[in-house]
């Protein structure tokens, strides 16, 4: 059974925020990421299609709010595509080396049509950016009334699905959307800058330590 290093960090909201409650700056090394979660989430291993139906290993970190709001990251492991792409027992000469890589490439449009053919209005559909790391953000109104804000971002071989649903009235969870950041190997935070070519550059120098002096938690999955 895997087992995460947490670090919970409690931020105190104010009146007109995100339904104005405690959230936990919620942090997992193992899968260089942090987020705000309004409580610690229930962790579950799952399993992910990809774009050429390959599965890929992937855990979902599930966290649920005081009024039937409901909060969700769902982390896809692509690091060993390069390996399940040239295991795959219907591989040819004609599938190219490089097919892994357009697999893992296209996973966040892929990501993306998965949300749009769940059905609902969708009110937002377009490119996004996290700290420069692009990916894609979707709005869609459902059937009841309750709204589904989605974002999907590619950083170092690992998809991240951003997903919170609201009650028909509710404020948009911008405290959950904006809050992702992704870690390194040292558990600091990482940023990038945009150069002419297109390309990001990871910024250089010290950065804290995301959750410094925090209480680490060993957690298991289900």
């Amino acid at each position: 059974m895997r087992l995460h290093t947490l670090i919970a960090v409690t931020t105190v909201l104010f009146s007109g925020s995100s339904f104005a409650q405690g959230w936990l700056e919620y942090i997992d090394q193992s899968s260089f990421f942090s987020v705000n979660f309004p409580a610690e989430p229930v962790v579950r291993e799952m399993s992910h299609e990809s774009t050429q139906g390959l599965i890929f290993p992937a855990e979902v970190y599930r966290s649920e709010g005081i009024r039937g709001d409901s909060y969700s990251v769902t982390v896809v492991d692509y690091t060993d595509a390069e390996a399940v792409h040239r295991e795959r027992p219907d591989a040819t000469e004609a599938s190219g080396i490089n097919n892994w890589l357009w697999d893992v490439r296209s996973s966040v449009a892929h990501a993306a049509w998965g949300f749009r053919k769940r059905g609902g209005e969708v009110t937002y559909d377009a490119w996004s950016d996290i700290e420069r790391v692009e990916g894609h953000q979707l709005q869609i109104t459902n059937s009841d009334g309750s709204r589904t804000f989605a974002g999907i971002y590619l950083h170092e071989s690992r998809l991240y699905i951003l997903e919170a649903t609201v009650p028909m009235g509710l404020p948009p969870p911008g405290l959950f959307q904006q809050s992702l950041r992704f870690l390194d190997e040292d558990g600091r935070r990482v940023r990038y800058n945009l150069a002419p070519n297109g390309n990001i550059i990871r910024i250089p120098g010290s950065y804290e330590y995301v959750g410094s002096g925090a209480e680490i938690v060993e957690r298991s999955t289900e």
